[in-house]
C-alpha cells in the first residue's frame, strides 16, 4: 500500500474548502409541493415526489475527513 502525507484537518487555509466544496452532492426525495392535481403536475410528473439535488455541507465533509484521519492514521 501506497503512504502519502495529508493534513490532520481540512481548512480554508489549506486550500481544502475551495477544492472540496460543492464536489459532493447527494439526492434526496421531497414531497412535491404541486397544489393541483398530480396528474398535471409538470414538476413531479405524477409521481408526488420531487428529486432534490443538494451538496453535502462543509461541516459534513470535514467530520468524514477527520473520521478518516483518525481511523487511518492509527498504527496498524
Amino acid at each position: 500500500m501506497n503512504k502519502i502525507l495529508m493534513p490532520a484537518a481540512l481548512t480554508a487555509e489549506n486550500g481544502a474548502k475551495a477544492l472540496m466544496m460543492g464536489e459532493f452532492k447527494e439526492h434526496l426525495n421531497l414531497p412535491c409541493v404541486c397544489d393541483s392535481d398530480l396528474d398535471d403536475c409538470e414538476l413531479c410528473n405524477g409521481t408526488g415526489e420531487i428529486d432534490q439535488e443538494v451538496p453535502v455541507s462543509w461541516t459534513t465533509i470535514k467530520e468524514i475527513y477527520a473520521m478518516a484521519v483518525k481511523h487511518l492514521g492509527e498504527e496498524q
